[in-house]
């Protein structure tokens, strides 16, 4: 499969995005130490795939300060990315965790935006209670704070090892390997200052505004992932634009996991 990397200059900063494929445009956004290359397994038929590394991501700029990792910029800057990329054709949106809590924030703040399907994986709304809220706030700095002491590769080990992605370890040595390296090749601040822009503690609850999403939603959540197995059977499901189906033998990264699946499913729905 032949990829082209391409850099696009936004608002001053440089984000690096990897395509491939033919057709309609849909753009990928990965999850928190991640990169786009996490999506290279996957491929849709009829759909060009434009795969972004996030800001302080992968091959995108790294900016010291922290006002360019704000939701609102980051949010600004996809939207002028996708509109710069897109020349006024409408696309659909993927993000996985991070990645789908900024697609799902991204269509909520750009209503007008020509999304036509927006695909949620294992996405949380927020955290509803706002003390719980300001507890993440707290935790999320700590572990900035460890990031900048220890470095990536701590936090690679760190990261992996959280029950969240215990699943993970039934993967191949090799895809095992590939996604400590992505982790580790990050840099510790562009790190911190992610989790402090845009960490959970940092964001709003939004699960009363999924009904005001425009575009059809598919949210997939792994059967092994029972935090957001629970997330979209009570705040996702329940809406009349949102498809929840839970994927089998899966756990919080589907698409590493089970990726014959997922493209089958993602294909079936935006077919």
């Amino acid at each position: 499969m032949k990829i082209d990397k391409k850099i696009m200059t936004i608002a001053g900063l440089d984000y690096a995005v990897s395509i491939w494929g033919s057709g309609k445009i849909i753009f990928a956004l990965h999850g928190f130490s991640e990169s786009s290359s996490t999506w290279q397994k996957l491929s849709l038929t009829g759909y060009k795939i434009v795969a972004i590394d996030l800001l302080g991501h992968g091959s995108s700029a790294k900016p010291d300060t922290l006002a360019p990792y704000k939701l609102d910029q980051v949010l600004s800057d996809l939207h002028l990315l996708f509109t710069q990329f897109a020349d006024g054709k409408p696309f659909s949106l993927l993000g996985y965790s991070m990645g789908g809590r900024l697609a799902l924030r991204y269509c909520l703040a750009y209503p007008s935006a020509p999304v036509e399907k927006l695909i949620l994986e294992s996405t949380g709304p927020g955290i509803f209670s706002i003390s719980d809220r300001e507890k993440r706030q707290f935790t999320d700095e700590e572990l900035a704070q460890k990031i900048l002491l220890n470095g990536s590769e701590w936090f690679a080990n760190f990261w992996g090892n959280l029950s969240l992605f215990n699943s993970q370890k039934k993967l191949s040595v090799k895809i095992q390997k590939e996604i400590w390296q992505r982790r580790a090749n990050n840099s510790p601040l562009a790190l911190a200052q992610t989790l402090r822009g845009t960490g959970q503690g940092q964001l709003d609850y939004i699960g009363d505004k999924i009904s005001l999403v425009n575009p059809e939603i598919l949210y997939l959540s792994g059967d092994l992932d029972e935090k957001y197995s629970n997330i979209a059977k009570e705040i996702f499901a329940p809406n009349s634009n949102v498809t929840w189906i839970p994927v089998a033998g899966s756990g919080h990264n589907i698409h590493l996991e089970n990726p014959s699946l997922y493209q089958k499913i993602l294909e079936e729905f935006l077919a």
